[in-house]
């Protein structure tokens, strides 16, 4: 139970402050949410780290609702987080899924009530990482056709509600030199085979396959902010931190590098039968974007400092070579 009614649609109002301090501590992140109104207690003992952006705690209210709160890692996050914000509003309601209801939000806490189900991938740091209610070899048909869906409605949001709601945009042009930057920036450090790096150029330069139009996407749709319920069907996403209106492809290219050819390419089908705009080169563009995809993890890495993102990267740059997909 919070201390002050808190509705969906009037969450807290981020402060602006001169200078970002960072929250370190369990007890500190609940004493800041109870500051706005919450009473909660942790679940379990630390943070949640899985997060690259965020420090995450599970807690529960007095009535024994379950809630998730988070704090910014770095200062960057901050203004992140009101663009996700805004996000949030626009997609909640417009899509055949569950999305975060940030009840709180300031700039050093953010706090909803956590969505029911489970995320398709958790990682355990002794176990790994670990699949849930989806077989990415062999996912079910009610978790591809609840995915596509979801994409399907998440690219009909009209153009002009994102323009209003003030979501970024990327123009295909910005995404190729983005792209080309990123190459560049990180090759001496990724080490990418000559057959590879002659891959990226080629689709970098291929005009056949670039998207004409732009669309609401995720950007970081990867099975971790996929909710699942029993049945394997998609019923929530999170973490829209990386949303914006841009290139159709980008949460397909992430769909290819988890799921297996065949859910892909059935994915894009159900994706157009449900009335997703598709072009020609679609298919194509998205795993090559997917096989960029170390280039861009890499640079993320870099202008963050994060060894662990880099070496990651390289893990992942090594079995896009040897798969050559």
């Amino acid at each position: 139970m919070t201390e002050r009614s808190s509705s969906p649609s009037t969450p807290s109002t981020p402060s602006t402050s001169p200078s970002f301090a960072p929250i370190d501590s369990v007890g500190a992140l609940l004493e800041a949410a109870r500051r706005e109104g919450l009473r909660l207690v942790a679940s379990h003992e630390g943070f949640d780290q899985t997060g690259l952006d965020f420090l995450a705690v599970h807690a529960r209210d007095e009535e024994g609702v379950p809630w998730i709160v988070r704090t910014p890692r770095r200062a960057a996050v901050v203004e992140a987080a009101r663009v996700e914000a805004r996000v949030l509003a626009l997609v909640r309601g417009r899509l055949p899924v569950a999305v975060p209801d940030w009840r709180v939000h300031t700039d050093q806490v953010i706090a909803y009530p956590r969505l029911g189900d489970v995320p398709a991938v958790t990682f355990d740091p002794e176990a790994g990482v670990r699949w849930n209610r989806v077989d990415p070899a062999a996912p079910w048909e009610a978790f591809i056709a609840s995915m596509a869906d979801a994409l399907a409605a998440l690219q009909r949001v009209d153009v002009e509600a994102i323009a209003a709601a003030g979501v970024p945009v990327k123009s295909i042009d910005d995404a190729r030199q983005l792209h080309a930057r990123a190459m560049d920036e990180t090759r001496a450090a990724l080490s990418p085979p000559d057959a590879l790096w002659a891959r990226w150029q080629r689709w970098l330069a291929n005009d056949a396959v670039w998207p004409r139009h732009l669309a609401l996407v995720h950007g970081d749709l990867h099975p971790g902010h996929m909710l699942l319920d029993e049945g394997g069907r998609l019923t929530g996403i999170l973490d829209w931190t990386e949303a914006h209106l841009g290139d159709p492809s980008v949460d397909f290219a992430l769909f290819a590098g988890a799921f297996s050819k065949a859910a892909f390419d059935a994915c894009i089908a159900r994706f157009e039968a449900a009335g997703g705009a598709t072009w020609p080169g679609l298919a194509a563009h998205a795993q090559e974007r997917w096989a960029a995809w170390p280039a861009m993890a890499a640079k993320w890495g870099m202008d963050t400092g994060n060894e662990g993102v880099i070496a990651h990267a390289r893990s992942m740059l090594a079995q896009i070579a040897a798969e050559g997909r």
